[in-house]
Parts: C-alpha cells; structure tokens; sequence
C-alpha cells in the first residue's frame, strides 16, 4: 500500500476469500449495464458520508456541487484533470461521465488525483475500477508539502483542475518540495492554508486550464497575508467568477463557502473584470443537509457561460472597483447583495383597513402566469383600497378559490397536453435506444424539446423547465444504459405495473383481504376495551393494554369465581366469559385470514416471477433449490436427534418446491405466458412518462403554491383593521361588563 494508513492482511484475505467462491463472480459485465458496480459503490460512499456526519466531508462532496463545479470547467476529451485532494474520486469520476454526455469519448481522459488519507486513498482507487475507468493516478500524500504527480520532475501541468479542499487546516513549509509554487506564503498557523490550495492548483494549470474549487468564504475579505495573495490572483487576472453556494451543504460544516473559478486565458470579455454570481438563496433545504436542485445548477451554469448580469444575483465588476473602491476585498455582497426587499406596510391599510391596490397590482404577473384575474378575490373598497369578495371570508378560502378557478385548471391542462405532445417524440427515440442511438444526443434533444414545450407557457422558467427533466433523467439514466446494454429487460418494470397489467383480481382479493383484517383489528380493539371495562382491569404504569393482557386478566377471574352460587357471581361469570370467547373468536378471523393472504401473496409472487422470467428459466431455479437441499440432507444423521428438525424443515422445503415445480407449466399458462418483449417496452414506457409527469406536477404545484402564499400574505397582513380590532375589543368589554354588574360585582 503506498499510504502510511494500511489494511490488516487478515481483511485482505476475507475479501479475496470472498470473491473466490465458486459461484461468485462480480464484474460489470455481468450486469444490467457496464456501470451498476460504480453507482452501487458511489451510494455507499454517500451512505457512509451521511452516517459519518463531520468525518463524511473528509472524503465525500455532495454530487450536486461536484457537478456544478464539472459543469462550469466543461471537460472535454483529451484532458488531463486533476483533483489535488481528491477524496473518494467524485470530482473525477463526474468529469468522466460529464464527457460521455456530451458525445465524446470519456476514455480518452486521463485523470490524476492525491490524496493525504490512506484510508481514502484505497476507496478512490476502488472507485476508478468499479466505475470501468482505466486511465487514472491516484497518489497518496501531502499535496502542499509533496505533490507527487510530477512531469520530468516538476509539477506536472493539467487542462481541468477541481476541488475541494478541506477548510481552514494549518500547513507547514518545512521539508515543503516545489516552492515555486506559491508567489506568497499565508500563515502556517491560524488554520488559513485555503489560498496555500489555489496557489498550487494554479501551478498546476495548463496556460488554457480552466480550475474551479470551494473554498470558504474567509478567504474573500480576510486581511495580511490572504489580502497578498488576493492582490497576486486580481493582479494576475486569473479569477474569472466568484460563485457564493447557499448555506448548510456540506458535511459536518456549517463555514459559508463559495466557488472560485480561475482561467489562465480568460475571453476577453472578461479581461480584467469578475463575475460575482450570488446563489446563496436558492436551494432545498433538507433536515440533516441542504442541497442544490438541478435548475439551480443549471442557473449558474447558464448566467457563468453567458456572462449575464441579473439584478441581485450576478454582476461583472471591474477590476478597478475592485482594487479602488473595494481595496481587493472580494466580499461577494459588497457586489451582489441579495437581500430582499422590505415588505410593504401600508400603515392607513393597517388603521381602518382595505388591501393597498398597488401591492395586488405588483402580483399580476404572478396572477397572468396561471391566467387569474385578481378580480375573481377582490373587489373595490374605496380609491387605491380593494377588499377581499365575499366568498373569500377566511384565510382557507383563498386557496379553495384559485384551485377552483377554471382559467388556472386550464393552464395546468394546458401543461400536461404539452408534456403528451413532448412524449410522442421522447417515446419514438426512446424505442431507438436499443437500436445504437446514443444517449448524450438523445438527452440533449429531449431536453431542448421539453423546454420549447412548457417554457412558452410562462408558468416555468427556462431552469426551471430543466429542473423538470434533469430531475427526471436522474431517475430514468440507469433504465436507459439497461436498455442499450440488455433491451426491454424485465427487471426495469415495478411489480405494480406488473400486477395492474396482468394480475388485477388478484390484487382486489389481497386487497380485499387486508381490508377484512384491518376491520378485525378494530373491532378486536373495541373488544379489548369492552373487556377491560368488564373486568375493572386497571393497568399498571407505561403497561399496554392488549388482548393477550385483557384475557390473562379475564383467565383469573373467571378461574376465581368458578365454583361460585351466588346468583351475581354467575352473573359476572357469564358477562367475563362472553368477553373472552368474543375476544377469540376475533382473533382467529385475523389468524385466518393472515393465513389466507400469505396464501394470496405467495400465489401472486409465482404468479410475478413465472410472468416475468418463465417456466425453463424458473424450472431451472428450482431445481437448483431442490439439489441444494438434498445436498444439505445428506450430511445431516436421522438418528441424531439434533439433526431430525433440521431434516424435517428441509423435507417441508423441498416439498414446497417440488409442487411448484409440479405445477410450473399450468400456472403459466393460466397466467397467459411469459411477458413478451413488445409487453415489457409498453410498461417500461408507461413507467417513463409516469415519472416525467410526476416531476411536471411537483414543479407546477410549487409554483401552485407561491401563488397562494403571495395572496395569504396579503391576508395576513390586511384582512383585520386596527379600527376592526377596537370595535371588537370594545364590544368584548362591553358584554364582559354586562356579566359584572349582572353578577353584582358593581352596580
């Protein structure tokens, strides 16, 4: 192992023990499709990283940023890229996939990584493999004080530089090799050697690399040292874009970060100014971490390479603001601050009431997008004051009104007609997958279609309209490399589509089924607590009263007052032994029923199985099973006693399998067959444009959504007057003294 961090031997040889098994044998090939190892293996990383919290940020960046940062270098094939601190290998491994969407070809990359962590050294390796990347050198080491990807000895040069290095560590120039690198020294203690990163990335850039890496926000605006190095990289003039990221996206840190992009040879567009891009407010806030949504990618990504400038949110800034009035603080507020707008008080609203018609007005380009007029919630009060209609008499009654306008349904059918006409081409090229088309054009040109569909319709924006399909093809990416690899393959088709196809009535009877034991549960509920008032059971602390409790309960009575005379005794005896035989009888419907929806499911799971693979196949399986269970029968001695369960579960298996394999050919038959291809393509399809349209409606009803937030502000604010207020504080004191001099507190 190069690093320092090393694997006990006794693992090793657990590991290759395990791959050797006879029947073992994992490589790509043998999947779906080439890549399913290296995906599996990326969500385990993300898994660990999730579970490891602080530790996680160590080796794993969250992909979104990962591919913001792909998108905005653009990778092309024939670079050399290079991660300096690379982690489990996900900038590289994006860069890789990011050239194969575009058309080109990803093995004609050759990608470098170093990484100081032996532990995460031998993941990122792991990672290269199982991703069937082959062109790659990961070293293990201290990148500021020893980089080891050298070229005839010094610092090798690359076209593509990404990273994110860890924030805020200490360094040491001791024993530090290739000190040309840095043009200034930031202090070794104070934890600030962020700038010590973007000096060697820069050094190892190609005259027209392009780098871009996190770093936090400190390193913008600090003084000393870190206001030199700054003065060096205005100076220079290789900063192209400063991008601020939101809040909350990384792992174990709550530092505010951005993203520095830097160009050796920068458009002259740019010459001698920077893109500040503010995008610290749009994102989707998660519980544990935040993350960025496609269309907020795809908003930089579009607002960098076309340079546009947008009122608080992006500027470019000359390089003599910067220096001159600024004195090269690099603050991105100071350029773009994105603060929003206080909110409109109308204080004559507030006194005697009405909603300000300006501050509805500022809303009709909320109202035009879903074609409502704001005439349908407001009616005029008096000259610049509208008042909500009638029928709009509680906050509720806001959102009932636009969901219920016709004109807004209208623009809702409208998008999903649109989305029917965009899946007649999506679904021809889809069925030409299999055929050799390939999936970057496929994906470009469907992306281009859907957004000339929906962005006419005003309701989503252009990235919006791409969170829709990204979203989307994030989901579908992996069916479609199955389809080139393997065809219409079962596998990629739920068994609910499956079962809505093909196996209907047996869904009503399961259904059925679980419907009758929900019931039972209910009554054996009412039941229990009948029982429980019966027998004047008082449970003790933190105990639950269940039926196995209420009847041990009604077992002791019943036992207590056996052998009774009185009258009242046999009384009570017959009232707690009804109770316990109803209790019973409940309890054995429910046993009946589970048993005969166990029945139902494991019918229904042949049934799926058989649909899906086919009796050779299914055959074939089960005989495996049978052999296997032979075998395991004759290493076990009937004569021993310990042995004969084992025995006798193993005959009741085999049992089982050779009835089915028995029955293998009728039941398939009675089912109509194996499921042909031409089948499988209809509900893979049907599976596709089931979840392009789930997408299109969780976008449309965010937008939904806002549009009925804007109005309940309005109602928030305006809906009650101050004088409103006083007449019913008055009234209230006026009958709250009624009730006091009628009770003679004073007359």
């Amino acid at each position: 192992v190069k690093g320092k961090t090393k694997i006990p031997d006794q693992k090793w040889k657990d590991l290759l023990d395990h791959f050797n098994q006879p029947n073992f044998v994992l490589v790509n090939d043998n999947f779906e499709f080439p890549d399913l190892l290296g995906a599996a293996y990326e969500y385990l990383i993300k898994y660990f990283a999730d579970s490891a919290g602080k530790k996680g940020g160590e080796f794993y960046t969250p992909a979104e940023v990962v591919r913001l940062l792909v998108q905005l270098t653009k990778p092309e094939a024939g670079n050399e890229i290079y991660d300096p601190t690379v982690g489990s290998g996900g900038f590289l491994i994006q860069a890789h996939q990011y050239v194969e969407e575009q058309g080109q070809d990803p093995n004609d990359l050759a990608l470098y990584g170093q990484d100081s962590n032996g532990t995460v050294w031998s993941i990122c390796i792991m990672n290269m493999i199982l991703h069937n990347i082959t062109r790659f050198t990961i070293e293990n080491g201290d990148t500021l004080t020893n980089p080891l990807i050298l070229d005839n000895g010094q610092v090798r040069k690359f076209d593509r530089v990404l990273a994110n290095p860890p924030f805020s560590q200490n360094y040491s120039r001791a024993n530090m090799k290739f000190p040309n690198r840095f043009r200034e020294w930031a202090p070794e203690t104070g934890k600030k050697a962020d700038l010590m990163f973007v000096q060697h990335m820069l050094a190892s850039l190609k005259p027209d690399g392009h780098m871009a890496t996190i770093m936090p926000h400190g390193v913008l605006f600090r003084g000393g040292k870190e206001k030199l190095i700054r003065e060096i990289l205005i100076d220079d003039d290789v900063i192209e874009a400063i991008i601020s990221l939101p809040p909350g996206l990384f792992y174990g840190t709550g530092i505010p970060a951005c993203v520095l992009v830097c160009n050796k040879n920068k458009p002259d567009a740019l010459r001698d100014k920077v893109l500040f891009i503010n995008a610290d407010r749009e994102y989707a806030e998660g519980k544990a971490q935040n993350r960025l949504r496609p269309e907020d990618i795809e908003k930089i990504d579009f607002v960098f390479t076309n340079r546009r400038e947008i009122p608080k949110y992006s500027r470019l800034v000359s390089k003599s603001e910067i220096v001159d009035e600024h004195d090269y603080n690099l603050n991105i507020r100071r350029y773009v601050d994105n603060t929003p707008g206080p909110e409109p008080e109308d204080v004559q609203a507030h006194l005697i009431g009405g909603i300000p018609e300006a501050e509805v007005d500022a809303l009709s380009d909320d109202f035009a997008r879903f074609g409502i007029s704001a005439n349908m919630l407001f009616e005029p009060q008096r000259p610049g004051y509208l008042a909500f209609r009638e029928s709009v008499d509680a906050k509720p009654a806001i959102r009932a009104a636009l969901e219920s306008d016709s004109a807004l349904q209208q623009v809702l059918t409208a998008h999903f007609d649109a989305l029917e006409d965009w899946w007649v081409i999506a679904r021809d090229d889809f069925a030409g997958l299999h055929n050799g088309k390939q999936l970057p054009e496929l994906r470009q040109e469907l992306l281009t279609t859907l957004k000339d569909k929906l962005i006419p319709l005003r309701v989503l924006d252009e990235f919006k309209c791409a969170g829709v399909f990204v979203n989307w093809w994030q989901q579908i990416h992996y069916d479609l490399k199955t389809i080139i690899s393997t065809g219409w393959h079962h596998s990629l088709i739920p068994d609910d589509y499956l079962i809505t196809e093909f196996f209907q009535l047996e869904a009503e009877e399961i259904e059925k089924l679980e419907s009758q034991i929900s019931e039972a549960q209910s009554e054996l509920s009412e039941a229990v607590e009948t029982a429980q008032d019966v027998a004047a059971y008082e449970p003790e602390e933190d105990e639950k009263v269940t039926a196995a409790v209420i009847k041990r309960a009604l077992k002791e009575l019943i036992n207590d007052l056996k052998g009774s005379t009185s009258e009242s005794a046999r009384k009570e005896l017959a009232a707690l032994d009804a109770q316990d035989k109803a209790i019973k009888v409940i309890e054995q419907r429910i046993r009946n029923s589970r048993a005969a929806l166990r029945t139902k499911t494991s019918e229904l799971e042949l049934k799926l199985q058989l649909k899906r693979v086919g009796s050779d196949r299914f055959k074939a399986d089960s005989q495996k099973l049978i052999d296997q269970v032979d075998a395991q029968l004759a290493k076990l001695d009937s004569s021993k006693r310990a042995d004969k369960r084992k025995i006798n579960a193993l005959n009741k298996d085999k049992t089982v399998l050779e009835t089915r394999l028995a029955e293998t050919d009728s039941i398939l038959a009675a089912i109509g067959g194996q499921i042909s291809q031409e089948e499988s393509r209809r509900l893979i399809l049907e599976k596709l444009c089931d979840l392009v349209h789930k997408e299109l409606d969780r976008y449309l009803n965010a937008e939904k959504r806002r549009l009925f937030q804007v109005v309940e502000n309005l109602w928030d604010k305006y809906a009650v007057s101050m004088r409103e207020l006083e007449t019913e504080r008055s009234e209230t004191l006026k009958t709250l003294d009624g009730f006091l001099r009628g009770l003679g507190y004073w007359g």
